[in-house]
């Protein structure tokens, strides 16, 4: 029986009210704490530098060619930014003009912000502060220019069917409004050429090339722009650090604190240095990787700038800071937790439709730790530890951390995983490298192709983006969360013969009391999903056309491994690999247990008809409870039971072809995926009830897990079903959510001075952290075990490719639900992002409070 309340003030309003500085002081050090405690005390809110720069320049720049126009508009944005250091921080660069802030992409946002501007401080879910100057600014100035201007706004004039199919998820079963707002997102920056060269290295390529030009032949003209546009980014990249620089000597010159002064000169020294020229330290490298992934947040609206296999290409700076005694292990930790509490600081603004769909202010970064190395070696060391024990201490909700698990893996890394996971922050995520490298393999290339990454890149760079997705760093561009697929109403669809609400949304596919058989009825859901997919898939291939001809990215194009050699933009196909945009299939347990009821209540048992279904379906099941409760019972999904698994499979590999087989605007084939961050809930509220006995206007089933409370035999039967799929089908990834009660992991009833002292994992330096906040909790060895052994047996022995737990008792969500100020800063995983419970709405908070807990 579902265990929820309701009540009046949620979502990120109340998160706000209720998170002081104070009680979000955690970290291993009193600085850490105090930056953290800055963080949490202060409000989202809204920049406008972009915005200026933009509207300047394009309005400067009328007639001029496009892809110079925004690559120019992205100079200025560096250029003019205003630096900002608070107290207490080392690492440089806030993507904002304040901590906690967004800058707003009106190229992106300017037809749906004029109607939000006034709402945006007080909507339920993500408010944003807007300062009064700024409204006043944006309505007056910004907001003319832009409305006409945007991707949206080009896509509805172009697109030959009707938007509303395709834009939000209500008409229709499609939504490619994230793709439409974000196209500027879900990418790993080449990391290690940065690294090695520096931002000075992409510059001098450009000249070089730039000189190399025949001008006789007709490519080199758009090429000639190209090099210009990415030179004058490049020295303005230059300059952004530079003025860092003059920020950090003027605040050191007026600091009378000794120590705090020499923070500030060690600063304005890094500025120095990068990112124009490569790191030489691991302080060095540390703020290159935090600059590279602001810089995509300013330059893009988008989520998902990810920071790769941060273990892999900071270790030779960890290694050679510790031989020459300049870095200790505690001083390393540090900085990496000043870099969560960066990667935190960046709210993901988005419109207020779309803040149910994605709330809690998440822009999913991932910090990777484990995997192979190109020659097929485990590649963990002493970083891998650092960063999985660092959110330990700090306990933010950003990055994502992830463990790259594979047969070799040792288990001592294992076990640290497991001991995050078990203190319920939703972290870590835990992914199969083998089948990420199947999933990469099969990349964008189509039903029966082969990516172009050889098995060596592969093992080099391979890893996550976003939620889940497959990615090589600086290897491919390409939206990875384009376009969302609400296959549950599909089945609706078939019982409504193409109809919503009255209307004709869909394909006609007969009178759906004339399916004699399960198998009539089964190929009529499959042909609805299928043109599902095709509408999904027009209106994704005109927005890609828009953005190469309109939006171009050149830091995003800096960052891609020899984009600029190539003289090519990436949104134009300049990557070595161009994938994307994707399609996302959404509510997978849902559509198999309605199909197991149906075949099962209607074809087999003929207990009621195809008549009777649509009827109760159509009445929310109001006077056919008797029917309602013989569906429930149907087989589902999620019990290791072939009845509905085969069903599972059945759809799995109809939906990952459908998907395979469209090519996209810029000549490569989409990626399926199954993920869908909150969106179980907000589409949910638009989709009538389902044959599984689901109510109207109630979430279905999240990511490619089994329908809340439909999995009631266990951890190990719920595994065995998810098991039974061939994950390499799903080139975009796929996403598994479980919960696992926290009174199997840890002691809870212990008081703080009957705790042992940590004794750190073979394999982990040793630190020591006399001002941390942070106590170990007691964790029970059976229980860590079974944890253990679970992901192990699911990835390494099954295949699946990844999963990701809550270990939160469920009585301490309800009692979180009615006294919100009791639990302030209380992380939960939601899908491929953790978030503080109280930033949530409610009817996201019970739909995770409905999900199976499992006991071992």
């Amino acid at each position: 029986m579902s265990q929820t309340v309701t009540q009046k003030k949620t979502g990120g309003a109340l998160g706000l009210d209720i998170r002081s500085g104070k009680v979000a002081k955690t970290g291993s050090t009193k600085r850490i704490q105090e930056l953290n405690g800055l963080l949490h005390a202060t409000r989202p809110s809204i920049d406008i530098q972009r915005a200026r720069a933009f509207t300047k320049v394009y309005r400067e720049t009328e007639g001029e060619p496009e892809l110079l126009r925004r690559y120019k508009a992205s100079a200025e944005m560096y250029r003019s930014f205003k630096p900002v250091i608070y107290d207490h921080e080392r690492l440089a660069g806030w993507a904002a003009g304040k901590i906690r802030g967004a800058q707003i992409c009106l190229d992106t946002h300017a037809h749906w912000i004029g109607d939000d501007l006034d709402a945006l401080e007080t909507r339920m879910y993500d408010p944003f502060v807007v300062p009064d100057e700024y409204k006043k600014e944006l309505k007056e100035v910004h907001i003319p220019y832009w409305k006409d201007k945007t991707i949206t706004a080009l896509l509805i004039k172009q697109l030959p069917i009707d938007p509303d199919l395709v834009i939000g998820g209500v008409v229709g079963e499609v939504d490619i409004a994230n793709y439409l707002n974000n196209c500027s997102s879900h990418f790993i920056a080449d990391f290690p050429t940065l690294m090695e060269k520096g931002v000075q290295y992409y510059y001098e390529t450009a000249q070089e090339q730039l000189n190399k030009l025949d001008l006789n032949v007709p490519e080199s003209l758009d090429k000639r722009l190209f090099y210009i546009g990415i030179s004058e980014v490049c020295l303005a990249i230059k300059q952004f650090a530079e003025n860092y620089v003059t920020a950090a000597s003027e605040k050191a010159r007026r600091e009378t604190d000794p120590v705090r002064k020499q923070e500030l000169l060690d600063m304005e020294k890094v500025m120095r240095q990068v990112p124009w020229n490569p790191p030489r330290n691991f302080y060095e490298a540390i703020e290159m990787a935090w600059l590279v992934v602001m810089f995509q947040f300013m330059e893009g609206a988008g989520p998902s700038a990810t920071h790769g296999r941060f273990d892999q290409y900071m270790y030779p700076f960890y290694r050679q800071g510790i031989a020459d005694g300049t870095l200790t292990p505690e001083l390393a930790m540090e900085f990496i937790e000043e870099l969560y509490i960066k990667c935190t600081s960046n709210p993901w603004f988005v419109s207020t439709p779309r803040s149910h769909i994605v709330g809690g202010y998440y822009r999913y970064a991932h910090v990777d730790v484990g995997g192979l190395d190109k020659h097929g070696h485990d590649a963990t060391n002493e970083l891998s530890y650092l960063c999985l024990r660092a959110m330990r201490y700090v306990k933010t909700n950003a990055p994502t951390v992830s463990i790259l698990l594979h047969q070799k893996t040792p288990d001592s890394l294992l076990y640290e995983a497991c001991a995050l996971a078990a203190e319920g922050m939703g972290h870590p995520s835990f992914f199969n490298c083998e089948t990420l490298y199947d999933m990469l393999e099969g990349r964008a290339a189509g039903l029966h192709g082969k990516s172009p990454y050889t098995r060596r890149q592969i093992l080099e760079y391979g890893g996550p983006i976003g939620c889940v997705e497959v990615g090589l760093a600086g290897h491919q561009f390409g939206h990875t969360e384009a376009g969302n697929v609400n296959i549950p109403e599909c089945c609706n669809l078939v019982l409504f013969n193409g109809e919503k609400n009255g209307k004709l949304i869909s394909i006609r596919t007969g009178d759906p009391t004339q399916l004699k058989t399960f198998e009539e009825f089964l190929a009529a859901v499959k042909a609805q999903i299928a043109h599902t997919i095709d509408i999904c898939h027009i209106g994704l291939t005109v927005g890609e056309k828009i953005i190469a001809e309109r939006f171009a990215l050149p830091t995003f194009t800096m960052f891609c491994r020899d984009a600029v050699l190539r003289g090519k933009d990436v949104t134009q196909g300049g990557a070595y690999c161009n994938i994307g945009p994707s399609i996302q299939i959404m509510g997978l347990g849902t559509l198999i247990d309605s199909l197991a009821a149906v075949k099962k209540v209607v074809y087999e048992d003929k207990e009621a008809t195809i008549a009777d279904i649509r009827a109760a379906i159509e009445a929310d099941f109001a006077g056919y409870e008797e029917l309602r409760a013989k569906l429930r019972k149907a087989p589902k999904y999620g019990n290791n039971d072939d009845y509905a698994d085969s069903i599972g499979i059945d759809l799995w590999e109809f939906c990952a072809d459908e998907v395979r087989s469209h090519k996209t605007y810029l000549g490569h084939y989409a990626d399926p995926g199954i993920k869908t961050v909150q969106a179980n809930v907000g589409y949910g509220e638009s989709t009538r009830a389902t044959p599984d006995g689901r109510l109207a206007g109630s979430p279905f089933s999240d990511t490619m897990s089994a329908s809340q409370q439909a999995d009631i035999h266990g951890p190990v039967a719920a595994a065995m079903s998810y098991g039974k799929f061939d994950f390499s089908l799903f080139t975009n990834g796929t996403l598994l959510n479980m919960w696992v009660n926290r009174g199997e992991l840890i002691e809870e009833d212990l008081e703080r001075d009957e705790r042992a002292e940590s004794v750190p994992p073979f394999g982990m330096p040793a630190v020591n952290t006399p001002e941390g906040t942070y106590v170990e909790p007691v964790y029970k060895p059976a229980g860590m075990r079974n944890l253990a052994n679970l992901v192990r047996t699911m990835l390494n022995d099954m295949g699946i490719y990844h999963v990701q737990f809550n270990t939160v008792n469920k009585k301490t969500l309800l009692e979180a639900q009615k006294n919100p100020e009791k639990y302030p800063t209380l992380i939960v995983r939601v899908a491929g992002y953790s978030a503080y419970w109280t930033d949530l709405g409610v009817k996201t908070q019970n739909d995770i409070i409905n999900r199976t807990e499992h006991n071992f």
